[in-house]
């Protein structure tokens, strides 16, 4: 389980086009924290091969808000409540020692999409 919450806000400047009309403007973030906790399972099969997988759910929320108001822009000026989409997903992978401290690591998640990656990593 693990939590955290950012105590600073953040802030850039974003642009882009609304109705054909483009703009550009601040947008700032504040209140930013998340909640997640998981849950997995790991086999180590022959020639020290670990197999895994397991479960996640999460939570995140924030209030974001423009520096201008823009016409039928969600955002509006107003502090809108960001948050996710899906809160659990699940992943699994597979980790194979090669040669001199190197592995690799091809793992992949689901939670609204699938995504796969792959590392090679190397321990000393």
């Amino acid at each position: 389980m693990q939590g955290s919450y950012s105590f600073s806000d953040f802030s850039d400047h974003v642009s882009g086009t609304h109705n054909g009309v483009p703009f550009t403007t601040g947008l700032k973030v504040k209140n930013l924290w998340d909640i997640n906790f998981g849950v997995g399972f790991q086999a180590t099969v022959p020639n020290d091969i670990r197999l895994y997988i397991g479960s996640y759910f999460y939570y995140s929320e924030a209030k974001a808000s423009l520096a201008a108001n823009i016409p039928g822009l969600r955002f509006e000026t107003t502090n809108v409540t960001i948050k996710n989409k899906t809160n659990g997903g699940g992943y699994t992978g597979v980790d194979v020692p090669l040669a001199r401290g190197f592995h690799l690591n091809v793992e992949g998640q689901y939670s609204e999409r699938f995504s796969v990656g792959v590392a090679v990593t190397y321990s000393y």
